[in-house]
């Protein structure tokens, strides 16, 4: 009987928080919107615009329970207060709230297309970089924040980086499926433009080693509005096998 009551008392608890979590206040439910638009809530000038929100680089779950086979870039939101740092430079513990965790470089670096050197990560209007941490807070609820694992390395050592990847035996079947889960979410299909330029050109280039190494070493420190990619997130022999495919493709043309 007193294993019942025990049982029952737990199940009281599981109830609670379920129904907490289901009642999304006004402004998480603003933060979630936030998260997946591209304009921000209109706050983006159209001209300025690259075409990302948070979404294109983050999971809102966690993706080690919830896996989808997609490989972003960032991290999942989920525990991103109990963080209290970025791996941004520019966002200091002190003003880490007011940043809305790291956002406010993204919401300048990313979606507006901004130089890193003119950066303020607190240009990101208050309201919403408070929705979006009710967001966040309220996606994180009852969960364990995921452990964060991104490696950023600098040009000259992703350029040292891609001379290695580029001696290793890619698979263009493999490059394919990886493309898919890493590249498509901004590329598109290889042949097209999206967020960013197309992979394949209509003629294929005079130098084809020289431009897979250029994909390599941004794939791994990033560029223009692109977000690096670690080996954590992927592997130098995915990377391999995504330059096989991307060379097999300029080949057939």
């Amino acid at each position: 009987m007193r294993q019942l009551s025990f049982l029952g008392f737990i199940l009281f608890l599981i109830f609670l928080g379920t129904a907490a979590k289901s009642e999304i206040t006004p402004q998480a439910k603003l933060g979630r919107e936030l998260f997946h638009d591209p304009s921000f809530g209109g706050t983006i000038d159209s001209n300025k615009a690259s075409g990302m929100s948070c979404a294109t680089c983050h999971a809102d779950f966690d993706e080690e329970q919830e896996p989808d086979g997609q490989i972003r870039t960032g991290h999942s939101i989920i525990g991103v207060r109990d963080r209290g740092k970025s791996q941004w430079a520019k966002v200091t513990s002190d003003m880490f709230e007011r940043a809305a965790g790291g956002a406010g470089f993204c919401y300048q670096r990313f979606l507006q297309r901004i130089p890193e050197r003119k950066i303020d990560p607190s240009a990101i209007p208050e309201a919403q970089a408070e929705a979006l941490m009710a967001y966040f807070d309220y996606m994180s609820v009852g969960k364990k924040s995921p452990e964060v694992k991104l490696q950023s390395i600098s040009k000259d050592a992703s350029k040292i980086a891609a001379n290695q990847i580029l001696k290793i035996n890619g698979n263009a079947k493999n490059g394919w499926k990886f493309y898919a889960r890493a590249c498509a979410n901004c590329h598109a299909k290889p042949k097209k433009g999206g967020i960013g330029p197309q992979m394949v050109k209509s003629r294929p280039p005079a130098n084809l080693q020289k431009r897979l190494h250029k994909i390599a070493s941004y794939v791994r420190a990033g560029g223009y509005t692109m977000p690096a990619i670690g080996e954590e997130k992927l592997s130098d022999q995915a990377l391999a096998d995504i330059l096989a495919f991307i060379s097999s493709l300029n080949k057939r043309q």
